[in-house]
């Protein structure tokens, strides 16, 4: 394994019980009960039921599923999901989740999801990642081919992300603060200890998907929605958005949001 993954795979490890604790909350999961839905910004949710009208009986694949709140969703609507992730720990207490439900149509698997090497070919109907996935990836190709081998022909393959566009920037007193140009990122590292993260270009999502043979069928770039559960806004959660009346979607108040925050797209093999 890649050595940087090691660092990813310790690092997940060690904040995976806290990690828990605040994405995959009771509260969370109660959302996710009631409303599967919930667990995807609506515009990639529009693009799932677009090719998918129903999910019952598809097969799945979330690789570097995290909270696993999406692959907790796909199971509700009628999914064989397989739960995907370098950290044992995070599949420990995603499986605690979904063991005290009874939800036994998910898999979890220990793989690298560059590699899948664990994963055999043609057999995925989706797949599916979502936000900052692609942060912990170094080589982009690797992971789009190998997407590619394991999934069925006519598969789909769709992306939830940060838009990389608000990668170049921050915010300060709702003010746009410049903090790197738009282009070809070196590997970002928090400190000295800690495992490198990628901020890719477009560009570099759309090109490593062409030439991993992958056909493109639909790209979006949207904003954060009031509906979304709380880790699809950068600014607050939803009780503190609904206090505030939803201001800082205005980006007449707020000028980090004339950028889009997300991207989500859908290609087919």
């Amino acid at each position: 394994m890649y050595k940087n993954h090691e660092k990813i795979k310790d690092e997940w490890n060690a904040e995976s019980d806290e990690y828990f604790k605040g994405c995959a909350s009771e509260r969370e999961i109660n959302i996710i009960m009631n409303d599967p839905s919930r667990a995807f910004p609506e515009e990639v949710f529009d693009m799932i039921k677009k090719h998918f009208p129903t999910l019952k009986g598809r097969k799945v694949l979330v690789p570097s599923s995290g909270d696993n709140m999406a692959v907790f969703a796909f199971n509700l609507l009628g999914a064989n999901v397989t739960s995907l992730d370098i950290a044992e720990r995070q599949l420990f207490n995603a499986k605690q989740i979904s063991d005290r439900h009874g939800w036994e149509n998910i898999e979890y698997i220990v793989d690298d999801s560059m590699y899948l090497n664990k994963i055999n070919d043609d057999i995925y109907d989706l797949i599916y990642t979502s936000n900052s996935v692609h942060t912990w990836i170094f080589d982009l190709n690797c992971m789009y081919k190998n997407f590619y081998r394991v999934l069925r022909q006519n598969g789909k393959y769709i992306m939830f992300e940060t838009h990389p566009m608000v990668r170049c920037v921050d915010e300060k007193d709702n003010k746009i603060v410049p903090v790197r140009p738009y282009g070809k990122f070196e590997p970002h590292y928090w400190s000295e200890d800690t495992a490198p993260c990628y901020y890719w270009r477009t560009q570099d999502f759309l090109n490593a998907l062409i030439e991993s043979e992958f056909i493109l069928t639909h790209v979006e770039e949207f904003h954060a929605s009031p509906k979304a559960l709380d880790n699809f806004s950068f600014w607050y959660g939803s009780a503190e958005a609904e206090a505030d009346n939803y201001r800082k979607f205005d980006w007449k108040l707020n000028e980090y949001e004339v950028l889009p925050e997300w991207l989500g797209l859908c290609a087919e093999k």
